[in-house]
């Protein structure tokens, strides 16, 4: 994951220039959902005029990472502890891509998908005290469905993301 951020700050930063675009920057915060915890991500992208899009509009292309706190903490090794728990073991980090499409200017319909995991640990109990019994990482697919206001300077949006809940978005576009 540390060794995709650099390679996708690149291609968002050079991905609007190649295609004479204009780029945005987002941050995200989103709260329910699956993880029911707060999560906070950023979003590079570009906004390009396309002939793809039905009607001559623009198409928007971004790429999204975005961390959920869902940090628990099991109980230490010889603790007292009597039964046998999955704990989420660190924040839950997801990676996405959005595509959207102009419906009306300035008015953007999104969507998204992505990739989420989280590390867990399972505790169990052996005399009474509290034992890691195991690891393992959760691994699940995302979605994102929303809508964006994008005009000069200003990108806001709102959306319903299958793991984070209800996502609100406020970024710059240049």
């Amino acid at each position: 994951m540390k060794r995709l951020l650099p390679v996708a700050t690149l291609i968002a930063v050079f991905f609007p220039a190649v295609c004479l675009a204009s780029g945005y920057v987002l941050v995200n915060y989103g709260i329910g959902g699956k993880v029911d915890e707060p999560s906070l991500g950023v979003e590079l992208g570009g906004i390009f005029l396309s002939d793809l899009h039905p009607t001559g509009g623009a198409l928007s292309l971004g790429l999204g990472v975005s961390i959920a706190d869902t940090d628990e903490n099991p109980p230490s090794t010889g603790e007292p502890f009597n039964t046998r728990t999955k704990f989420n073991d660190g924040n839950e980090q997801e990676i996405d891509v959005t595509f959207g499409a102009e419906m009306i200017p300035s008015f953007f319909a999104v969507a998204g998908v992505g990739y989420a995991s989280q590390d867990t640990v399972t505790i169990g109990s052996d005399a009474g005290q509290a034992v890691e019994v195991g690891s393992d990482t959760d691994r699940n697919a995302t979605w994102m469905l929303g809508a964006r206001y994008v005009i000069e300077g200003l990108n806001l949006g709102l959306g319903f993301h299958s793991r984070r809940g209800v996502m609100a978005s406020v970024g710059i576009a240049f």
